[in-house]
C-alpha cells in the first residue's frame, strides 16, 4: 500500500509561477489605486434596504450619506512603525550584508544585458570596489555595530557617484532620495532597538514596591516620519522605467537604486498593526464608520490585486513548471490525499484537481461579518468582505465553515505518513497555523519535512532546525526534518524536491 503524503503550501511555493512573495505582495497592494474599490463599496452601500433590520440596527444613522474612507498616505507612519518594530532585524541583516543582498538584482540586470558595474563607473569614473567608505562613515556606537553598509562595494559606489560635482540636478536629486531613504531605514532600525532598550531599562535599579518607577517607562519614541516614510512614499509614488543596455547610465543607476529600495521594503513591509487597529470595526460599523470603510475597501483591493496578478500569470500558473505541477511526480509513488495552503488563488485546485483547504481564506470566499458566515457569492443583502486573512494577528476563525477546515486538515495530517511543507515561513502572524504543526509534533509524535529555501540549495541544517524550533515554540528540534532547496526547486545534489522525498521515504 502506498504511503500517504500530506502537502502544505505557503507563498514561497507560488514564486516559481512568477507570483510575488509576501513582502512584495504587501508593497504592491499599497501601490494600487483604491478608487475602483471605493466606487464598488459606494454602489453596495447605496443598494442596501435602509428599512431592513440589518440597516437599522447594525449600520450607523444616515450611513448612506457618510463619507467613505480608505487607507492613504496618512497611514504610512503606521506601516513604517510596524516594519521597524517587527522586521527591523531583517532590514539590518539586508543592509549589513548589502552586496550579497542585492546580488540577485545585479544578476537580474546582467541577464537583461545590463552591466551595472560599467554604468556606475561611467558616472563616477571609478571601478566598483575601488573606493570603500568604511573609514569615512560610521554609525554612532550608541546605535550598535551595524556598519556593514559602508563596507559594501555597491553602496560605496553609489556614494561615489553622488560625490561627483558634475551631476545634473535631476539625477542627483533622485539618487539622493534613494540613498537618504536607505540610510533612514538603517538609522530607524537601529534607533528602534535603542528606544526599546531605553524604555525597558531607564533605571538600572529601582524599588519594586513603588510604582512610580514603572510609570516613568516608555518615555522615549522614534520619529517615524523621518525613519522610512520618505522612502516608502518615493517607491509608492514613482513609476519604474523600462531600461536596457542602451539606456543612459544615469537612468539605469536611478532605476537600480529604486530596485534596491523596493527590495528592502519588500523584505520588511509590515502592515499588521495597521490592519489589526482597524479589523475589529468590521464587526462594529456603528462605532467608527471610517475605519469600517477602510478595512472593507482594503480587503477588496487585496482581492483585486490577487486576481489581477493571477490573470497576468495565468498561462504559466496553469502550465507550469512549478511546485503544484511537481505533485504529479509524487503521485507516481505516494498517495497524495491531503493538501492545505495559506495562498488565496484557486489555480492550485485547477492544477491538482484535488480538494484543497485554504486556511487563510480564498478569493472565491466572501465573509458576512454581520452573520459571521462564509458566503459563496457576492450577491448579498449585507455588506460583505473578501474572506482573506491578510497580514494580521487577528483571524476570524469563529465561522463554523472555517473551523471545520482546520479540524479536517488536522485530522488528515495525523493520518498521513509524510507531512511536507513548502514555501511557508512560520511567521508570527500565522500562529493559528503554526499551532497545528506544533501539535502534530508534540502531541501526535509526527515528523514534518520542511523544504528550506536557500540561494544555492545548501544550508546549515542544524541552524535551520533551531530556527524552525524557535518559530514553532518547540522544546527541541525533534520532529523537524529540513531539506534545503534552491530557486529551481532542486537540492544541493541537483535533484528535484520530489525526487529527494521519494529517495528518502519510499523504502523507509
Amino acid at each position: 500500500m502506498s504511503k500517504r503524503i500530506a502537502l502544505f503550501f505557503g507563498a514561497g511555493a507560488e514564486m516559481s509561477y512568477g507570483l510575488p512573495s509576501g513582502g512584495k505582495f504587501a508593497l504592491d497592494i499599497f501601490k494600487m489605486d483604491s478608487n475602483i474599490d471605493k466606487q464598488n463599496f459606494r454602489s453596495t452601500r447605496d443598494s442596501l434596504d435602509r428599512t431592513s433590520f440589518y440597516a437599522t440596527t447594525w449600520l450607523p444613522e444616515n450611513f448612506w450619506s457618510k463619507n467613505i474612507s480608505s487607507f492613504g498616505k496618512s497611514h504610512y507612519e503606521s506601516l513604517v512603525k510596524g516594519s521597524l518594530e517587527n522586521k527591523g532585524s531583517k532590514i539590518l541583516y539586508y543592509l549589513n550584508n548589502f552586496d550579497e543582498s542585492i546580488s540577485k538584482i545585479v544578476d537580474k540586470l546582467r541577464a537583461e544585458g545590463i552591466e551595472i558595474d560599467d554604468k556606475l563607473q561611467d558616472v563616477s569614473g571609478v571601478e566598483v570596489g575601488q573606493v570603500i567608505y568604511s573609514q569615512n562613515v560610521r554609525l554612532s556606537g550608541l546605535l550598535g555595530n551595524h556598519n556593514g553598509l559602508f563596507e559594501s562595494q555597491y553602496f560605496s559606489a553609489l556614494l561615489k557617484v553622488l560625490d561627483n560635482e558634475e551631476l545634473n540636478h535631476n539625477f542627483k536629486t533622485n539618487l539622493q532620495k534613494t540613498i537618504k531613504a536607505i540610510l533612514e531605514l538603517l538609522v530607524g532600525s537601529c534607533g528602534e532597538n535603542l528606544i526599546r532598550c531605553l524604555n525597558e531599562g531607564i533605571f538600572e535599579r529601582s524599588i519594586d514596591s513603588i510604582d512610580i518607577f514603572d510609570d516613568l517607562g516608555g518615555m522615549f519614541s522614534l520619529d517615524y516620519k523621518r525613519a522610512g516614510i520618505n522612502g516608502l512614499e518615493y517607491i509608492i509614488d514613482s513609476e519604474s522605467k523600462e531600461i536596457n543596455n542602451s539606456t543612459d547610465s544615469e537612468t539605469i543607476i536611478i532605476e537600480f537604486g529604486k530596485m534596491i529600495l523596493e527590495d528592502i521594503l519588500s523584505q520588511a513591509l509590515d502592515y499588521q498593526e495597521l490592519i489589526d487597529s482597524n479589523w475589529r470595526y468590521v464587526y462594529s460599523p456603528k462605532t467608527d464608520w471610517a475605519k469600517f470603510c477602510r478595512i472593507v475597501i482594503f480587503l477588496n483591493t487585496v482581492k483585486r490585486y490577487i486576481t489581477s496578478i493571477a490573470d497576468e500569470h495565468r498561462e504559466r500558473c496553469l502550465n507550469g513548471p512549478g511546485y503544484y505541477h511537481d505533485v504529479a511526480e509524487l503521485e507516481e509513488v505516494f498517495d497524495v490525499d491531503t493538501i492545505g495552503t495559506t495562498n488565496y488563488n484557486r489555480f492550485i485546485k485547477d492544477v491538482l484537481d484535488k480538494e484543497v483547504q485554504f486556511l487563510n481564506g480564498c478569493i472565491d470566499d466572501m465573509y458576512d461579518p454581520y452573520l459571521n458566515q462564509i458566503v459563496s457569492t457576492e450577491d448579498s443583502a449585507h455588506i460583505t468582505v473578501p474572506f482573506l486573512f491578510t497580514q494580521s494577528g487577528i483571524k476570524p476563525l469563529t465561522s463554523i465553515t472555517m473551523s471545520k477546515r482546520y479540524v479536517e486538515l488536522y485530522d488528515k495530517f495525523v493520518q498521513s505518513d509524510i507531512i511536507c511543507i513548502i514555501g511557508y515561513g512560520f511567521n508570527s502572524d500565522d500562529g493559528h497555523i503554526n499551532g497545528i504543526f506544533r501539535s502534530l509534533i508534540e502531541e501526535n509524535q509526527k515528523e514534518i519535512v520542511i523544504l528550506h529555501h536557500s540561494r544555492h540549495g545548501e544550508a546549515n541544517i542544524d541552524a535551520a532546525k533551531r530556527e524552525y524550533q524557535r518559530k514553532l515554540r518547540l522544546s527541541s528540534t525533534r520532529g523537524i526534518k529540513v531539506i534545503p532547496i534552491n530557486s529551481h526547486r532542486k537540492t544541493e545534489d541537483n535533484k528535484y524536491w520530489y525526487e529527494k522525498l521519494i529517495e528518502v521515504y519510499k523504502d523507509e
